[in-house]
């Protein structure tokens, strides 16, 4: 569907991948969840994906880019924006206006509730831009990330707290080698190291299908793997990882699990270090490091993340695009019951 308003043209469901990835491209808040691989995934999981963007009829230019994932629950339409809608304007005001058409769209498809969680930073403007849409009362996610830039070892040692130099002198003394699995290992290493911490740890973290993913992101430019899990191995046991995806010059990181004998030689202080190395042979920039709890009640991994020193990204939060109040509030509580479980 093409719509044509004053300035502004809104396409849906009229994007294959190339054309819409391009169009991602575009947006400085690009991210690997609005990408087409992405919905792809989530096919697999039995959602819907839908795709919408806005573009400025004088400039050429893409403004909006969502791509919606759409379930029925007992017969109810919902659905999840994850990393959109994403919005690049030099006028507010075009932002604002492009949200109008999106939020109409997604009233046309009769969603009950939508949740979107743009990645995009907590800015006056972007504030101004969402206003018209409301916040969520009830957070999934944390709106805090650490952004690692990809720079020399000298510099990147440098950056980091001195526990954490302690940390990578010990993890390098153990004498552990690092490697990057691709393609069919990707899930198989994560999963021998994951296993075991998951046992240890009584743990039950929803974890999407690696080698599924791995498949439909294939290879960049160069041939190289956009989906890899990047291992720390000591007498050829894998005993750090971590999944890393690459979307052009941004890697996201996705998981990360390390065995007792990891832990023992302080592996996934090293990891990081090491990645950083492999990621600037990659040509990326940058690395998204995750989440960070917003109200301090993952103590250990904060502690982690933070300690290496990276770019602290706060985005704009969580919206909700209903037509009821009751829809968004009973929306929540059912997210907050999920993550309880």
């Amino acid at each position: 569907m093409t719509e044509h308003i004053i300035n502004q043209t809104l396409q849906k469901d009229f994007h294959g991948k190339d054309d819409w990835n391009n169009s991602l491209n575009q947006f400085k808040d690009k991210n690997i969840f609005q990408s087409y691989e992405w919905g792809e995934l989530k096919k697999l999981e039995g959602w819907k994906v839908l795709h919408i963007t806005v573009t400025d009829n004088e400039s050429l230019k893409c403004i909006l880019l969502a791509q919606v994932l759409i379930k029925k629950v007992m017969g109810i339409k919902i659905g999840w924006c994850p990393g959109g809608p994403i919005v690049q304007c030099n006028k507010s005001d075009n932002g604002i206006d492009a949200l109008e058409k999106f939020k109409e769209v997604i009233f046309e498809e009769k969603i009950i509730n939508l949740r979107c969680k743009p990645y995009m930073p907590d800015t006056p403007e972007n504030q101004k831009i969402f206003s018209i849409i409301s916040k969520s009362n009830y957070s999934f996610t944390s709106p805090k990330s650490n952004i690692l830039k990809i720079v020399s070892d000298e510099e990147f040692l440098k950056k980091v707290k001195k526990k954490h130099r302690y940390y990578i002198k010990q993890s390098e003394k153990a004498g552990l080698t690092w490697k990057n699995y691709s393609g069919s290992e990707t899930a198989k290493v994560f999963s021998i190291v994951y296993d075991e911490m998951k046992e240890s740890k009584n743990l039950n973290l929803p974890i999407i299908d690696i080698d599924a993913f791995s498949k439909i992101l294939g290879l960049n430019k160069d041939g190289k793997s956009r989906l890899f899990t990047f291992t720390g191995l000591e007498n050829n046991k894998p005993v750090s990882v971590c999944v890393v995806s690459i979307l052009d010059n941004k890697a996201f990181y996705h998981y990360a699990a390390s065995t007792d004998r990891g832990r023992v030689t302080s592996s996934s202080y090293g990891m990081i270090f090491n990645l950083i190395k492999e990621l600037r042979n990659l040509s990326v920039d940058e690395l998204d490091f995750g989440g960070i709890s917003a109200d301090g009640s993952s103590a250990g991994v904060d502690f982690f993340k933070l300690g290496f020193n990276g770019e602290e990204l706060l985005k704009i939060g969580e919206f909700d695009i209903s037509k009821s109040k009751v829809y968004s509030y009973v929306f929540s509580k059912l997210l907050q019951f999920k993550k309880n479980l």
